[in-house]
């Protein structure tokens, strides 16, 4: 038969059954069934021996647990955003004016400044100077746009003929060859060579016609074929258009074709001269595409940082000293409600995406005290937002605003998820309180986002001292290239590199004070909760030792067993060695009751009749969470009293009420299976399922004789086949694999244990044992009790 260490677990008891629920001592029923006596039993421990007042804490926390979940998510949501609106949207304008002169607001180009003017915060603002002298360089290297005019072709050729009527009026005149020379350069709108001009006063009419024909003709051809555009026109390159030039030797070109001689030469030169670009500047298009270009440019922004001057006194105000002090609010109109509903859109926009975050993924984040979780995320959203404006109020740094805090005490607190959401927020916010300054939203979030991942896996508080320090030199490295990357000088860099450092030590302090406060006040199970938990002078623990010194050492031994258990099969060793130090803490109430504790060999339960027995028993599974609440023990650890029986049958109880029933003092009394089951319920979680192993491997080895190998490993087979059959851990993240695993680590613990054992040769009467103690008899070692037995 498979045993639990149930078995041999019961609570005292002297007054009738029905009074035991309310943990009063009761009076039992004689055990032959034939009415109630009173027996006398060993007075109770005094409660205050073992039992502490709650806090104010402990108890509103309890009371929050137990609100209707939805309305309270709402609200939590609803009070965030409300605070966030208001921290953010809390302008520092009109606190910084007052450290100004009466006429801060009065400041105009060309005024002249009464005295110095500081920068309260550091702030990005428009440089109107450069921002005009960028478009202006942006507007001068836009494309000049041409286009072709069709009334280029018209016009010339009308020049042409107007050309040659004058020319054939000078021909028909009554006048000296040299005179109608000179009257034909004159009436030429281009300078004519005088050869040219001779030629056309000595030229036969049917010559003078034939030039203006080819005149006319060529240039009508050329401009049909392609543009002509200027010799200075970059687009004249390209195979459509071509240049002045060009055109030029194309005329010659066809006017040689056309003629010869003398004539030739006439209609080149009058070619040439009639010429003119048709692919010219379209003003309107070029203007509009400069302004587009200038539109283009984004406005060049400055930085003022916090200290710096901005205007000195009797210094006359210009244009970028004006643009400074409108971005300091100094000038200029401010409207609160407009900046009002901005900042509330978004903070509605963080807490929409939280809540859709927390109906995506809450259920794997926040899987035990999700009220309480949820209550410690808005408050650190709050706190730090909150911090962030105090620094901006006090005109400290922005860059020392220690926005890795959060990172820290929320990782280690709540998990790497739900502060990767968090860090965003904050990280947006303190951008916006900063001065809608994107270089301090980006270094925050950078730095915040390394502590995360820094602080993930730390243990003691020595391994989170070290990922602080590393914190703060990546804070500083980080800080520095921003300060380099926002046009500052390397002198500037340092500086601000050097407050990036203060920045990380700042949240490494900052984190180290308050976790032990959360964790306390929300009573979140962290690493450093854990090894505190663990350590045997705990309060508790040492009630315990004192009170029950067997279930102590018991305990100390499961301990053992499920840490190593957990190790082997990746689990948290820690939390199951707590949880295995406080499993049994119930026992506290009446440790006599208890066979491990029983040290004068008096047994409590040959008074009592089976049933009553095994309720006894089961208190104590009840009795210990109501301690652990007590104590504030997280809720970690009271699943893992709660459930480390699970719905386990208290075997001999029940095997002796059957015997009673069937022949002995209960004859006719009905045996109802579930009296004899623990309530559950049954674990959950990994460390759960290995302490119901441990727990009940250790009580049964513990009760063998001899213990050997094949004894231990036949335990152990039989006790998860047991647990198996019995359903235990079909609500259990274990795998098969991994429960037997935890068998086979716990087979090698106790086997290592136990150890080898020597059998010393029996002393002759009347003399001790050789070795003075090494050893005992067999006939002289006490036999074990059974482990069926309470």
């Amino acid at each position: 038969m498979t045993n639990d260490p149930g078995d041999k677990e019961a609570r005292p008891a002297t007054v009738p059954e029905a009074r035991l629920e309310d943990g009063i001592t009761p009076n039992a029923s004689a055990p032959n069934g034939q009415g109630p006596e009173e027996a006398s039993l060993p007075p109770t421990r005094r409660a205050e021996e073992f039992h502490r007042e709650q806090t104010w804490i402990e108890r509103s926390r309890a009371r929050l647990e137990r609100l209707p979940r939805r309305r309270v998510y709402a609200g939590i949501l609803l009070f965030t955003w409300l605070s966030l609106t208001i921290l953010i949207g809390f302008d520092i304008r009109p606190l910084v004016s007052l450290d100004l002169p009466r006429d801060a607001g009065n400041y105009e180009v060309g005024s002249v400044a009464g005295d110095d003017v500081y920068a309260q915060r550091s702030v990005t603002y428009e440089d109107p100077v450069a921002t005009d002298a960028a478009r202006e360089e942006a507007r001068n290297r836009a494309p000049v746009v041409y286009r072709q005019d069709e009334t280029v072709s018209t016009r010339e050729t009308e020049a042409v003929r107007g050309f040659f009527d004058e020319v054939r009026r000078i021909r028909a005149q009554d006048r000296p060859p040299e005179e109608k020379v000179a009257g034909v350069l004159g009436v030429a709108p281009f300078v004519l060579p005088e050869d040219v001009a001779r030629s056309l006063v000595f030229l036969d009419d049917r010559q003078v016609d034939a030039a203006e024909q080819y005149v006319v003709e060529n240039l009508a051809e050329l401009y049909r074929a392609t543009p002509v555009a200027d010799d200075g026109v970059e687009e004249a390159r390209t195979a459509s258009v071509v240049t002045l030039s060009e055109g030029r030797e194309r005329l010659e070109e066809a006017a040689r074709r056309d003629a010869s001689g003398e004539l030739a030469a006439a209609v080149a030169a009058l070619s040439r001269g009639f010429l003119e670009p048709d692919y010219i500047v379209d003003r309107e298009a070029t203007e509009e595409e400069r302004r587009q270009a200038a539109a283009r440019v984004e406005p060049v922004t400055g930085r003022v940082l916090q200290g710096e001057r901005v205007v000195a006194s009797r210094e006359v105000v210009d244009r970028e000293d004006l643009a400074q002090l409108e971005a300091l609010g100094l000038v200029g109109g401010f409207n609160p409600w407009t900046m009002f509903l901005g900042v509330g859109i978004v903070a509605a926009t963080e807490m929409w995406i939280a809540w859709y975050f927390f109906e995506r993924f809450g259920r794997k984040i926040l899987k035990r005290n999700a009220l309480t979780r949820l209550m410690l995320a808005a408050s650190l959203l709050i706190l730090f937002t909150a911090l962030a404006r105090l620094f901006v109020l006090l005109s400290l740094p922005s860059y020392l605003i220690p926005l890795a805090g959060l990172s820290i005490l929320g990782t280690i607190l709540l998990g790497p998820r739900l502060m990767f959401v968090m860090v965003v927020f904050v990280g947006v916010n303190t951008g916006i309180i900063g001065g809608n300054d994107f270089f301090l939203t980006a270094a925050l979030m950078l730095v915040s986002g390394f502590a995360i991942y820094t602080v993930l896996r730390v243990g003691p508080r020595t391994e989170l001292l070290r990922a602080g320090l590393l914190i703060a030199l990546v804070s500083g490295v980080v800080t520095f290239a921003v300060a380099l990357i926002g046009g500052g000088g390397l002198r500037t860099a340092l500086a601000q590199g050097g407050i990036g450092v203060a920045n990380g030590l700042l949240s490494l302090a900052l984190a180290m004070v308050l976790l032990p406060l959360l964790e306390n006040a929300f009573n979140i199970l962290t690493p450093q909760k854990l090894l505190e938990l663990a350590d045997t002078g705990n309060p508790l623990l040492h009630k315990l030792l004192e009170g029950a010194p067997g279930t102590f050492t018991h305990s100390m031994q499961v301990g053992s067993l499920a840490a190593s258990s957990a190790e082997r099969i990746g689990a948290d060793p820690l939390l199951a060695r707590v949880g295995a130090y406080y499993h049994d803490i119930g026992k506290l109430e009446h440790p006599q009751y208890f066979i491990e504790n029983q040290i004068s060999g008096m047994n409590p339960h040959t008074t009592l009749p089976p049933t009553l027995s095994a309720r006894v028993i089961k208190r104590h599974v009840k009795d210990g969470l109501k301690l652990g609440r007590e104590w504030n023990l997280p809720i970690e650890v009271l699943d893992m009293i709660r459930e480390h029986h699970g719905t386990t049958r208290i075997e001999y109880f029940y095997r002796k009420a059957l015997e009673g029933s069937l022949g002995g003092d209960l004859v006719g009394v009905d045996v109802r299976e579930p009296d004899f089951r623990y309530p559950g319920p049954r674990p959950r979680s990994k460390e759960a399922g290995i302490l119901m192993l441990a727990d009940s491997i250790e009580a049964t080895v513990k009760s063998l004789e001899k213990p050997t190998r094949k004894r231990i490993e036949d335990i152990v087979a039989g006790t998860i086949r047991h647990k198996l059959e019995d359903g235990q851990f079909d609500e259990c993240e274990l795998t098969m694999r991994e429960i037997h695993e935890t068998g086979d680590a716990i087979c090698d613990a106790l086997i290592g244990f136990i150890g080898p054992r020597i059998e010393y040769p029996e002393a002759p009467s009347g003399t001790s044992a050789a070795g003075g103690g090494g050893g005992a008899s067999a006939e002289s070692k006490p036999k074990a009790k059974d482990p069926s037995t309470p």
